[in-house]
């Protein structure tokens, strides 16, 4: 009898194979799925970036920050392993909008890249997930400020949503005490605050 609470999950089909036996042996598909996979912003119709860029784009901040921040070599490379396998479970379950997930939903996602993340032998420091947090959203600002078009009302709305995140950035910096974060974007030589 199934636990109501915790119900089994769906085995669903994706291009690598059943989610049950990809996640005990991910394949280099798995990892090359990202870059197939767009990213929810992409979907909506505001650039074309994929989940892999995503990635990429994350561990490579995950350089400056460490630099940025004096970190030890070994920090800097567990910061630059937990960018690039940060959205793992994405290419068997595609980018969602953070709006459209429920506790139930977020649950399963975080199940499906626990099991990645194991069969892979990584293991995410808790100590950096807030620099992931910044780093991740830093990625997803310069996505929304790449994006392109010849719309006003689009223009105007990337930039209302631009705007959105650099408060969500600078409030969640002040929450847990980072400081000089205009710095560091400025130091990037794309945006500032």
């Amino acid at each position: 009898m199934s636990n109501p609470q915790h119900p089994p999950p769906i085995d669903i089909l994706t291009p690598q194979g059943y989610l049950s036996e990809i996640q005990k042996n991910p394949n280099l598909d798995v990892a090359m799925n990202l870059f197939k996979i767009p990213r929810a912003f992409a979907v909506s119709g505001f650039g074309d970036w994929n989940v892999g860029q995503h990635s990429f784009c994350v561990a490579f901040l995950a350089l400056y920050w460490a630099r940025f921040r004096n970190y030890e070599d070994s920090l800097r490379n567990q910061l630059m392993v937990m960018a690039l396998t940060h959205d793992l479970h994405e290419s068997a379950t595609g980018d969602i909008l953070p709006g459209l997930k429920n506790d139930k939903l977020r649950a399963q996602l975080e199940q499906v890249q626990s099991e990645f993340l194991s069969s892979l032998n990584v293991t995410h420091d808790p100590t950096l997930s807030v620099d992931l947090k910044v780093l991740d959203v830093i990625a997803f600002m310069y996505e929304i400020h790449r994006a392109q078009t010849n719309n006003m009302e689009q223009k105007e709305l990337l930039q209302t949503f631009l705007a959105k995140q650099k408060k969500l950035l600078v409030d969640f910096c002040k929450a847990h005490h980072i400081e000089n974060i205009d710095t560091f974007l400025e130091s990037l030589g794309v945006f500032s605050i």
